[in-house]
């Protein structure tokens, strides 16, 4: 399943460039300006398809990750990957609060060894300055 919704992530990326190319190429010979329009129109549409797509290939990954690793099924593990699945890269800070608010306690010190764990792991990996998401 996982290859399949990566197969038609990639066949979706790929017919948005075509689409950008067609677009920009109308828009340039300004010959045809309301079919331009029209492939905008239609590029934006399949950007809407793009990402429920790739929130369910992270879910699915999650979901693999957690079956297939016994170390990963506690729950502090278990919320970040889904947090980082469902919300995107996140810092410990933000990782600390939704791990309170599911099970009620956390601390910082933990969920900032199980990210890390999880960066070990090849799971995890650092994002754009203090933040974290899930490797692709």
């Amino acid at each position: 399943m996982e290859r399949n919704l990566k197969e038609v992530n990639e066949k979706l990326e790929h017919m948005m460039r075509r689409l950008d190319y067609l677009e920009a190429v109308l828009t340039e010979s300004r010959q045809y300006p309301e079919l331009a329009q029209v492939m905008g129109d239609l590029r934006v549409g399949a950007a809407l398809y793009s990402e429920p797509l790739k929130l369910i290939q992270r879910l699915v990954s999650v979901r693999r990750h957690l079956s297939r690793d016994e170390e990963h099924r506690d729950d502090v593990s278990r919320v970040i990957l889904n947090v980082l699945a469902l919300k995107g890269p996140q810092n410990i800070s933000a990782l600390t609060r939704e791990v309170q608010r599911e099970r009620g306690t956390g601390s910082r010190v933990t969920v900032r060894k199980k990210v890390l764990e999880l960066v070990e792991e090849g799971i995890v990996e650092k994002a754009e300055g203090h933040s974290y998401r899930l490797k692709e």
